[in-house]
């Protein structure tokens, strides 16, 4: 039989079936030693890990905010022109049975078209030029099936060093792309 010197070390080492646990105690007191300038010591050890720790994310290096985008007007105009495009393709395949290309876009569409343009630019004497540079600094290709039942077009704004694009068809589904790197 074994003989324990305190409560504490007969519940330490008492067997568990579920878990083997092994309590151990980080500070032993020396014979002489005061309970209390342990504590103490634990006490000051753990107040001043919290305190560090509360003062870090006051040192930490402040993650440089993103910049906004220089191109986002230009990407949402080019967006809103590429809705415009597929609107005046559905109407283009309604009234005349197939899609059309961008000249007989800007002839069969013109008020539209115009519309568009008279709106967003902030210069009253743009106007929409051939393919492949409709607008300055803008490059559209729009190529139509050669039954007329289907169009791809890809807008991109050459100006925008990421290569920005957008791209449809038919479906009216707009995607937005850039270069790879």
């Amino acid at each position: 039989m074994k003989f324990f010197r305190s409560e504490r070390e007969k519940i330490a080492s008492a067997p568990c079936y579920f878990l083997h646990v092994r309590v151990s105690y980080p500070f032993r007191l020396k014979k002489g030693e005061s309970t209390l300038n342990t504590r103490r010591t634990l006490f000051s050890s753990l107040l001043i890990t919290l305190v560090l720790g509360a003062l870090t994310p006051q040192f930490a290096q402040d993650a440089p905010a993103p910049k906004p985008e220089e191109n986002q007007r230009n990407r949402a105009l080019l967006i809103g022109l590429m809705r415009q495009i597929n609107t005046a393709e559905v109407g283009e395949s309604s009234n005349y049975g197939s899609f059309g290309s961008w000249q007989t876009l800007l002839e069969h569409e013109t008020q539209y078209m115009n519309g568009w343009l008279r709106f967003y630019s902030p210069d009253p004497k743009v106007h929409f030029g051939q393919t492949p540079e409709i607008l300055p600094g803008w490059n559209l290709r729009l190529n139509v099936h050669a039954d007329g039942l289907g169009y791809d077009v890809l807008l991109e704004d050459t100006t925008d060093k990421s290569g920005y694009a957008a791209l449809s068809d038919e479906r009216g589904v707009i995607r937005e792309c850039k270069w790879l790197k």
